[in-house]
């Protein structure tokens, strides 16, 4: 199982540039994965629905399942984190994508929109191995990007991402 992680800006691609790239693993045959990570606190379950009410009673874990699906509600431990879950849930995937978790210890690709008017992630986070970016980059980016080894993808590229990944 090879953990990547997936990081940016708010509003730079970085769902977008998942799903692409999973569609090109499936047709590979690649097993694949993800973790979305979110900093923000929010209600996953639906208010008022039994699994909810089970939980808010006081329940845990708390399972939901359906013909085709299935979710376990845990409540958020210290040690619950995106690592314990690969560990116990991803041993059989080839590839786990996780969206965010920046200051995971995994290898990094940081999605860029010019757009976005901040500056590139890369600076300051550590491990990141390429930039996706929308050709519009400031050249500095791009040369700084360059000098620290980072590998460059126009975000067009989805095919040579996914050959990156593989």
């Amino acid at each position: 199982m090879k953990p990547i992680q997936i990081i940016g800006q708010p509003g730079c691609g970085k769902t977008t540039l998942i799903v692409d790239i999973i569609k090109e693993l499936i047709k590979k045959n690649i097993k694949i994965g993800t973790i979305k990570h979110s900093a923000h606190d929010h209600e996953l379950d639906k208010p008022g629905k039994d699994s909810y009410l089970h939980r808010t009673a006081g329940a845990t874990p708390v399972s939901m399942i359906t013909k085709n699906m299935a979710a376990i509600y845990l409540p958020k431990k210290k040690e619950l984190s995106p690592q314990t879950l690969l560990e116990k849930y991803y041993k059989g995937v080839d590839i786990v994508l996780i969206e965010g978790w920046i200051s995971g210890q995994y290898d990094k690709i940081e999605v860029w929109r010019n757009e976005s008017g901040r500056r590139p992630l890369f600076y300051e986070v550590k491990n990141v191995k390429a930039f996706v970016h929308d050709g519009q980059s400031d050249p500095t980016d791009i040369q700084s990007a360059k000098k620290t080894g980072i590998t460059l993808f126009k975000r067009s590229d989805v095919i040579k991402i996914v050959d990156y990944l593989i």
